[in-house]
């Protein structure tokens, strides 16, 4: 019988201590809601999927070796920011140089360093800007007048509306330019005809992350994409969750 109730004390005493202890945090999950949940009858004309949870929402032309953070200054209304690809900062002035914490630095993401090259060797560089299976073409944009004005005028070299300028353009820009020149945020975010601008997403929060998706309601990448390596495809939920992790890493480096 004393062996009983030493066995009994101690199982209490482990149910309490488990119960003392912090409790896990869960992943953190996108919000499907605000970019993917669309009504019955636009489903059915598109054949998608209305509902999509969040396991089910994938991103393409991106991967996390590519990527990196950056935290905002502290009278932004933004936090840590994800810095997406595009931008040559070469030449351009120290004082214009839009830094970040990149993925794989001192090779705390792969333990391996860079990326695998085309003869499937790690190599320890990082993707160049304008890699395009990195590029995070983006479903469109939107502006105030005020930025139109400023990218026209002052910020992309030859304008940012047509007839574009010589001799940053041939033929006042009617030459053969792709879709993503125009839709897909080329035009703004590289440096070739073009505005060499920064683009950036909120991780401070799933739901800011959520804010900046899209549903490609054509839903046709996975048959175009699908004799792709793995790489070409991500779910947004892992992406989400690399980048916090990268953002923990930068944070460390700072408290340095």
């Amino acid at each position: 019988r004393n062996d009983d109730h030493h066995h009994q004390t101690n199982h209490d005493q482990k149910t309490n201590d488990h119960k003392n202890e912090p409790p896990q945090q869960q992943q953190q999950q996108v919000s499907p809601e605000y970019c993917c949940h669309v009504s019955h009858d636009a489903a059915q004309a598109r054949k998608i999927p209305p509902l999509p949870d969040a396991s089910k929402l994938m991103l393409w032309e991106t991967n996390i070796l590519a990527l990196g953070v950056r935290q905002m200054p502290h009278d932004s209304w933004l936090d840590w920011v994800a810095m997406l690809r595009g931008p040559n900062q070469n030449k351009l002035p120290h004082n214009q140089v839009i830094g970040d914490y990149w993925s794989n630095r001192n090779h705390r993401y792969t333990g391996q360093g860079g990326q695998i090259n085309k003869k499937r060797e790690w190599t320890n560089r990082r993707p160049q800007p304008l890699e395009f299976k990195y590029i995070n073409n983006q479903g469109g944009w939107m502006a105030t007048r005020q930025q139109l004005w400023e990218w026209h005028t002052e910020i992309c070299p030859g304008g940012f509306l047509p007839p574009y300028e010589a001799p940053h353009y041939r033929f006042d820009g009617l030459d053969m330019r792709n879709v993503e020149w125009y839709s897909g945020g080329m035009q703004l975010a590289t440096v070739r005809h073009a505005c060499n601008l920064q683009r950036i997403i909120a991780i401070d929060s799933p739901q800011n992350f959520s804010k900046s998706l899209l549903y490609h309601s054509a839903n046709n990448k996975q048959q175009q994409l699908a004799g792709k390596r793995e790489e070409s495809f991500v779910k947004a939920n892992t992406l989400l969750g690399q980048l916090n992790t990268i953002r923990k890493f930068a944070e460390s480096e700072l408290q340095k």
